[in-house]
């Protein structure tokens, strides 16, 4: 592989990019890593070990299978320091200008059905979207955190929303636990940035998560709550002795809310006492239709609203995207808005990263794959970012960057191997002059 290092430019390129993962790992377990994150990109479809070792990664190397296997389900990869690297990249591409907005935190978790019962962490689990027609579904949970940056593509401002880190759901793990141990673990990288919002549904915003919230000074929540979450007006003043009353009358969402009409949804919001939270939170309830209490619901945020709208009223690259920014009461549901990123993501990295195919048994060796996996999809996210000979990729999506960078891989194997063959056989250096190796490749690019 050294000769592949040294004559193919693009993959010395990607090689460039990892090498903060690679110099994580001893030399041969980094070489084997970068190895797996090349066939990962090249192919389109990855089923199994065994698929990329005879498809891919046989015929750029003579290292075994076998040793791909132990790799991924015998090494304990350092996977939160990946994290914290893939972290560190997508912070990094935050302009100055940009430095007053808020970094996201996407938290949700997603189920993958699996037929066997072979696989750790294997059980049957309910699924709210019926996915296979049933509400139950064999296979695993994984938990999953995002991270969204402010990128400016083009003249306008956009969140680029990046994999971090993936977590597989054990038969004794609380999902609550393991969403806080990934929060903890991102904030620390994340302790220099001013202001990051954390977005999450209705099955995250209680428990250990919300007790990680109120540990960061530099962290808030926005996220879906239950309907029925007790609510409560402000306290109004008495004007008599003694302790004055904590909270104000219990509040309803479809009897003591103001409604307004924005496009095909009314809304209402006002600043409100709950259980969750010992300070006044600011909550926003929509509905489709008033009189159908089934379609109601309510969003909780922590930060104030105007405080939200500070931050964005001086870019208004971005303000005048949407317009529900045009009003202050209105931005924590824009910004919890963002939130469908992570599903968007889900849907890319089941439909061209292959996430659901892996034939790997164990807890680790499935956790070390999915991660790396992770890696790769981020790299297609950050890569036109972070190096400028790859800058027009910045309007093209992921699957767009990963087919084109594929292919650019595997047109620079072909062609390092034939000279390296043509070298080998007699053939002389200044015969090979008149070839440009590189220039498929400059076309796929």
């Amino acid at each position: 592989m050294e000769p592949l290092y040294q004559k193919a430019k693009i993959i010395a390129r990607i090689r460039e990019y990892f090498t903060p993962y690679i110099e994580l790992l001893t030399k041969p377990s980094g070489h084997k890593l970068f190895l797996l994150l090349l066939a990962v990109m090249s192919m389109q479809t990855v089923t199994s070990i065994q698929h990329i070792y005879n498809w891919f990664l046989c015929g750029i190397s003579k290292i075994s299978q076998n040793a791909y296997y132990y790799l991924l389900s015998y090494t304990e990869l350092p996977l939160d320091k990946f994290a914290s690297v893939t972290l560190n990249k997508a912070i990094a591409l935050i302009s100055e200008s940009l430095k007053d907005l808020p970094v996201l935190l996407l938290l949700d978790d997603t189920l993958q059905a699996k037929f066997g019962t072979k696989f750790e962490c294997y059980s049957t689990m309910f699924d709210h979207a019926k996915h296979q027609g049933s509400s139950y579904l064999k296979g695993h949970c994984f938990v999953a955190l995002a991270v969204c940056v402010p990128v400016i593509v083009g003249k306008s401002i956009k969140y680029l929303t990046v994999p971090i880190r993936f977590r597989l759901k054990g038969e004794n793990d609380n999902k609550l636990t393991v969403a806080s141990e990934m929060i903890c673990e991102a904030m620390k990288e994340l302790s220099g940035v001013s202001s990051v919002i954390l977005l999450c549904d209705s099955w995250y915003p209680k428990g250990e998560v919300l007790k990680t919230v109120e540990a960061h000074e530099n962290l808030e929540l926005i996220a879906n709550v239950r309907v029925d979450t007790a609510l409560h007006d402000m306290p109004a003043r008495t004007g008599k002795r003694g302790r004055p009353s904590k909270r104000g009358r219990k509040l309803s969402i479809y009897d003591d809310f103001s409604f307004t009409q924005i496009g095909k949804y009314f809304t209402a919001a006002r600043t409100v006492i709950t259980n969750l939270f010992e300070n006044s939170v600011y909550v926003t309830v929509t509905a489709a239709d008033l009189g159908n209490r089934k379609g109601y619901r309510l969003f909780l945020s922590t930060v104030a609203p105007q405080k939200l709208y500070d931050m964005f009223v001086s870019h208004e690259q971005f303000v005048r995207s949407d317009e529900s920014t045009q009003f202050a009461w209105l931005m924590p549901l824009y910004i919890y808005s963002l939130r469908w990123n992570i599903e968007v993501m889900f849907y890319e990295f089941k439909t061209f990263w292959s996430f659901g195919k892996y034939m790997l048994r164990s807890k680790r060796g499935i956790e070390n794959f999915i991660n790396i996996m992770s890696i790769s999809y981020a790299f297609a996210k950050l890569i036109p970012f972070a190096d400028e000979l790859f800058c027009d990729f910045s309007y093209e999506s992921t699957q767009t960057i990963k087919y084109a960078f594929g292919e650019a891989i595997r047109k620079e194997i072909i062609f390092v191997q034939f000279v390296d063959f043509a070298e080998k056989h007699g053939i002389s250096s200044a015969s090979l002059l008149n070839l440009d190796i590189f220039c498929f490749f400059d076309e796929a690019v």
